[in-house]
Parts: C-alpha cells; structure tokens; sequence
C-alpha cells in the first residue's frame, strides 16, 4: 500500500521550520535541526513531495501561494530628483554657483542694465550640465535595469514535477520542488541534496570561500542560491529557501549600492577645492 504523503494545507512545514533549517554560515546547526527534524526524507514527507516524482502541478500552486514566488528584490533606482541634487552638490558646481552669485550681485551693483548677464549666464550653465548628467544616470538605471529583467526571463533551471524533468524560468520554483543539477548550473535556490551522490559547489559569490566545498547527503547536504555547482551528475536537491527567505534574497534586500568616484574625478575634486582655498584667501 502506498503511503499517503501529506498536503501543504496540512500547515506540518512552515516558513519559520524552513529558516531553522536554512542559517547562514551555521552547517553545524542546520544539520543538527535536520537530524532532530527526521532527515532529508521525513522533510520531503511533511513538504508532500514524492521524490521520485517530484510535485504535482496542484501542489506547485499550492506551494505558490503559501511561500510565495522565487523573486528576489529589484536593484535600488535613484529618482530623478536624487540624481539631480547628488549632481548639484558637487564641488566644481558649487563653486560655479558661488561664483556666479557674487558675479550677479557685483554686476547688479556696478551695472545694473548688463551686469547680471554673466552671472545668469554661469546658472544656466550650471543647470544644463546637472541636468545632463542627471538625465545620463537615469538612463543608464533603466538600461541596467532592463538588462537585468532580460537577463533574469533567459535563465532556466532543471526540476522533476509529476515523474518528468522540465526546464522551468528559476522565479516559477517553489518551496518542495526537486532540482536536478549537473555540473555548470547556478543553484537557483536554497536546497538540501536528497541523493547519495556528493557534489561540487563554489559558494565564493555568497560567503567569500574560494575553494570548491563539497556537498554530501550525510555531512553537508546544504546547496545555496546564485552559487555555482562545479561537480555533479544529475544530483537532486529539495528547495527548502526561495525568494527572499534564501540566503541571497537576505543579502540582496539589504544591499546598498553607492557611487565611487573614479581616481580621476578624485583628483578634479581635489584640484577645485585647492582653488576655491586658494581664492579664499
């Protein structure tokens, strides 16, 4: 008699049971709560997956909407409005609008009909060149951004639903599907291997280690988002983490971005304040 696999709505695994099981730099302790849990296949009992078979197109939905979609966040945008005030505090510009305050003032008092001419003339310049580079670095954003939405729909993943292996878009997968990953592949979620086989992951990307870790159903079962597998012939692994509940999501939402200057902005930088001491004096 076969043995009847438990439903999502059974609510037996919930996303704070997956986080226990899915600390970052903390193996030890996640191997610890998957032994106490009953092991890689008590965990696919209470997802209701049959490993051999993978879930059914119900249970995808199902999963969907308990856990949610494997989407991570988008890259930060600067409006325009930022980008135009981040172009405007810089110090060459400020310096120009000095100079062109004190042009607009003298000018007004030596020759009230054409003094201020000059001086007007510096705050157009100056609200030309911002806005230019304002405009630029929005349009770089959505490009980048387009970029990265294009990049994102090309990627495809293995994983075994209803008995048969199909290639899937990464963002359709759900909590209990089982991937199927070979050598060259991205782990496109947070998994734990439910085959013998061991495997080869680099998970420099995410923790920085820059040597091969290998990945084994007994010691180290534990496969990471955005890494890559390096070594493996049709390994399968359980996603126990998507979206923003794996470990890349957590990073991703919490990074920020800032612009660096180039060494030669550094230095122009350098060269206007010099001048602007210079002149104060």
């Amino acid at each position: 008699m076969s043995q009847v696999l438990p439903t999502v709505d059974d609510t037996l695994v919930t996303q704070s049971l997956l986080n226990s099981l899915n600390v970052e730099q903390a193996v030890a302790e996640n191997k610890d709560n998957l032994a106490k849990l009953g092991g890689q296949d008590q965990l696919c009992a209470l997802l209701g997956v049959d490993v051999t078979k993978g879930l059914s197109k119900q249970h995808v939905l199902n999963m969907r909407e308990k856990f949610g979609r494997n989407q991570f966040p988008e890259t930060p945008m600067k409006s325009y409005l930022e980008l135009l005030y981040d172009a405007l505090t810089d110090t060459t510009l400020l310096v120009l609008l000095a100079a062109a305050t004190v042009s607009v003032v003298i000018g007004a008092i030596e020759e009230p009909d054409h003094g201020w001419i000059e001086g007007t003339a510096i705050f157009i310049a100056v609200a030309l060149v911002s806005n230019i580079s304002a405009g630029n670095d929005y349009s770089k954003q959505l490009q980048f951004l387009a970029l990265e939405t294009s990049s994102a729909e090309d990627e495809r993943c293995s994983v075994l639903r209803d008995g048969v292996i199909e290639r899937i878009n990464p963002q359709d997968l759900v909590v209990g599907d089982i991937l199927v990953l070979q050598a060259g592949d991205m782990v496109p979620a947070d998994c734990i291997l439910i085959t013998r086989e061991h495997c080869l992951s680099n998970e420099a990307s995410l923790t920085g280690e820059p040597d091969d870790l290998k990945k084994t159903y007994d010691k180290d079962p534990f496969l990471l988002s955005s890494c890559l597998v390096t070594e493996a012939e049709e390994n399968r692994a359980v996603v126990i983490g998507i979206g923003m509940s794996s470990q890349w999501g957590k990073i991703k939402a919490n990074l920020v971005t800032e612009a660096v200057n180039t060494p030669l902005q550094d230095k122009l930088e350098e060269m206007t304040e010099q001048v602007r001491v210079t002149q104060s004096l």
